[in-house]
């Protein structure tokens, strides 16, 4: 016969079906966990039952900590579970995992509490070998079907993945077509909406626009985010510079299948490429060009800030303020006035010891260093040799630069003759002849150069300075940044107290 006067103490956590569905929310559990426990006479639930918040598996294949179990095994162990049973939907709500399974048998056991299982319609007693073995019978038949599910599960995705269907949730960019009566999936296509969205960012990456520029444009836009990001205080960011970021790496947009984190090579998927792979490949050495770098270019106030480094030992630098001129005072009172200032770059100084050693007038290094970076960029050999200062001009991008330069002196000379002859009609003629000559050789130097987008369209700038100026600082860095470190060395016994820029002082390093 069942004891009366028991107090149960429920453990809830959702159940999932065979279908992967739902199969038993908390709620519905504990109201079936209720309808058995009305039906003994002096049996009542605990007010305060172990819950888990979500989904949490209790397989040894999740990742995710069950909370409420371990409180529950803490009051167990604590003597503080304050109830003589404890109440199961299934035994596998308690654990999948047998050794999880034989630790809470054990804490019953000990303290004296009993386990009710709804399902079963029976309370267990684990002092009662009989009892025990068919708990233990329970966790192991447990273990061993849930061994066999993960098994299948990953031999039909990596099956699916051979056959370049998809698997998991729908990715952004995309949308599945399933067979109105059967569910079966008949096709993924290009959701109208989301797939613009993919192609106009990695086409605005490779016209040398910043992350944080494209996610600024997305949110103005109202454009819905590929995920929603939240604040403390769950406030929507919308789109981010990292989810940006995140988008673009994704291989499935250049028609690729991933297993396990592993590019499936010679699959042909079942949807079609947002963006194409030779341009997808070429997007992620253009990303990671960037993310190689060791500053935060958002939001930025000082152009050299963290790009500039010491010539001594080697740390990046910071803005510092220098006094100006004597102490001021006010005429009529007397009070001392606020001293004039200029900034600085500082050394951060080597790691372990106070001071720097070095520091260089903020106006003086930024003029410098913008002068020699934009004459650097408007060197005709710019585009051939960036990138591999030491292995000299490659015959192809010389060959392609010379072809460009030729086209557009060409097109100078027509127009001059046009302006004489006012001859507009040959003026637009030739254009629509030379133009895509120039377009097509562009292309193919930007494949055969491996670098930024941005450096590239600013060095192919009719008047690079004027386009310079029209940067904002954050892509202004982002230049500098991919193509030079100046490194600010110490002045010299001989120039101590000179004024003006003193250009010995900074040598460039090209990348």
């Amino acid at each position: 016969m069942d004891p009366t006067d028991l107090v149960l103490r429920e453990y809830l956590r959702v159940s999932k079906d065979r279908a992967g569905q739902e199969g038993r929310s908390p709620d519905q559990q504990h109201d079936e966990n209720a309808e058995a426990v009305a039906r003994h006479s002096g049996w009542r639930l605990h007010s305060d039952p172990y819950r888990e918040p979500t989904s949490v598996s209790a397989s040894r294949y999740s990742k995710s900590a069950r909370a409420e179990f371990q409180r529950l095994l803490a009051d167990l162990e604590d003597d503080a579970f304050d109830a003589d049973a404890l109440a199961l939907w299934e035994s596998s709500r308690g654990s999948r995992r047998t050794g999880e399974w034989v630790t809470l048998i054990e804490l019953c056991e000990e303290r004296g509490v009993r386990i009710w299982v709804t399902t079963h319609g029976r309370l267990y007693d684990p002092a009662n070998a009989r009892d025990r073995r068919t708990l233990l019978e329970d966790a192991v038949d447990s273990e061993y079907e849930l061994a066999k599910t993960s098994s299948r599960v990953r031999r039909n995705v990596r099956a699916n993945g051979e056959k370049g269907r998809p698997h998991g949730k729908n990715i952004f960019g995309y949308q599945r077509i399933y067979d109105s009566e059967t569910r079966r999936l008949v096709r993924v296509e290009e959701h109208p909406e989301q797939g613009p969205i993919v192609r106009e960012a990695a086409a605005r990456v490779f016209a040398g626009e910043t992350f944080c520029a494209i996610a600024k444009d997305f949110n103005a836009r109202g454009i819905p985010p590929r995920r929603a990001a939240y604040t403390d205080r769950r406030t929507v960011l919308g789109w981010t510079t990292p989810a940006i970021k995140q988008m673009l790496k994704i291989p499935a947009y250049a028609g690729l299948r991933q297993d396990q984190g592993e590019v499936l090579e010679d699959v042909q998927t079942v949807w079609p490429p947002l963006i194409e792979p030779a341009e997808w490949t070429k997007l992620q050495s253009i990303m990671a060009s960037r993310s190689e770098q060791k500053t935060n270019s958002w939001p930025a106030r000082h152009l050299l800030g963290g790009i500039a480094v010491c010539g001594v030992c080697g740390a990046g630098t910071r803005i510092g303020k220098q006094n100006a001129g004597k102490q001021r005072y006010d005429a009529e009172t007397g009070e001392r006035l606020p001293r004039a200032f200029y900034n600085t770059y500082l050394c951060h100084g080597a790691p372990g010891k106070t001071g720097f050693h070095v520091a260089m007038r903020e106006v003086h290094l930024d003029l410098l260093v913008t002068e020699v970076v934009l004459a650097r960029i408007q060197r005709p050999d710019f585009l051939a040799r960036v990138g591999q200062e030491d292995n000299g001009v490659d015959e192809e991008p010389a060959a392609l630069l010379d072809e460009i330069r030729g086209h557009r002196e060409w097109l100078e000379q027509v127009r001059a003759e046009a302006e004489r002859e006012r001859n507009v009609t040959a003026l637009f003629d030739q254009e629509r002849r030379v133009q895509p000559k120039i377009d097509a050789a562009q292309k193919r130097l930007e494949s055969l150069t491996a670098t930024d987008p941005m450096i590239i369209e600013l060095a192919g700038s009719n008047d690079v300075e004027a386009r310079w100026e029209q940067l904002a600082i954050v892509d202004k860095r982002q230049v500098i940044r991919l193509l030079v470190e100046p490194r600010i060395h110490r002045v010299g016994k001989d120039e101590r107290g000179k004024r003006g820029i003193n250009r010995d002082r900074v040598t460039f390093h090209w990348r």
